[in-house]
């Protein structure tokens, strides 16, 4: 199903894979860890033999690429840490763990790929607040017999996410870009976020787009990635942001020639 082709350097899956199982990234990160997993010192006897029985059932045909290893974090030096937050959120247990050399008790939420990083979403018990924490940076995972409750439609608010800027307390307003032909294309056949819609396609194939953010710097840097194919329509607090970021840079780059 799921594999590393070092002479590619990327994971591989089967043909259509990805279309056909309906499972996120994250998802697919844990299956592939399970069949690491079964080999381990503390799996019962036979168990891996039985795992690479049902893998093969998957593995047949693997050619289809779905992302390179300079796109997406490895997961090869954290997965331990993965399969005991996936435990802890699926039963609602709080975690302690050390971030950045701290001791944290934490509520595990939810496991994100932005922007192709890997984060664990979370309440930190400290700060009374959701933040998101690199997942290669926390070690020491222990799983308390405490669980906790959430609210489900702030967890599922991170869907919307375009980057680790998402603030899941503030109420998402409307940003509208214009799109030039040149890179129109690559808009339409991969959104931004769930919330883009294309607002009016001109003779051109360009198009004026929508999308719902939280934070300019969700959307800050694709727009600064794609100067000057990407225009702010609205608001205009966005596009002044825009222009004073690249005055900056201009006056940095004069004053270094």
């Amino acid at each position: 199903m799921i594999y590393y082709d070092y002479s590619l350097k990327c994971y591989c899956a089967k043909t259509n894979f990805l279309a056909s199982t309906l499972l996120n990234s994250d998802e697919l990160a844990v299956i592939a860890l399970l069949k690491a997993k079964s080999k381990d010192k503390f799996s019962d006897e036979g168990f891996a033999a039985q795992t690479d029985a049902l893998f093969q059932k998957f593995e047949e045909n693997l050619s289809n690429s779905f992302y390179q290893e300079t796109m997406i974090e490895k997961i090869d030096d954290f997965k331990t840490e993965i399969i005991q937050i996936k435990n802890a959120i699926t039963h609602r247990r709080e975690i302690v763990c050390t971030y950045n050399n701290k001791s944290r008790n934490l509520y595990p939420l939810r496991i994100l790929n932005l922007e192709g990083f890997w984060y664990l979403i979370n309440y930190d018990l400290a700060y009374s607040e959701i933040r998101r924490y690199h997942l290669n940076t926390i070690s020491d995972i222990t799983l308390l017999d405490t669980n906790f409750t959430f609210d489900e439609s702030i967890i599922e608010g991170f869907d919307n996410a375009i980057n680790a800027f998402y603030e899941p307390h503030v109420e998402p307003f409307a940003v509208e870009l214009f799109i030039d032909a040149k890179v129109a294309k690559y808009f339409k056949r991969k959104p931004i976020s769930k919330t883009q819609r294309i607002l009016k396609t001109y003779h051109d194939d360009s198009c004026d787009i929508e999308i719902y953010i939280t934070d300019f710097m969700e959307i800050i840097p694709t727009i600064q990635r794609y100067i000057p194919h990407v225009r702010v329509i609205r608001p205009d607090a966005l596009e002044i942001e825009v222009k004073n970021n690249i005055n900056i840079y201009l006056g940095e780059q004069c004053g270094t020639n």
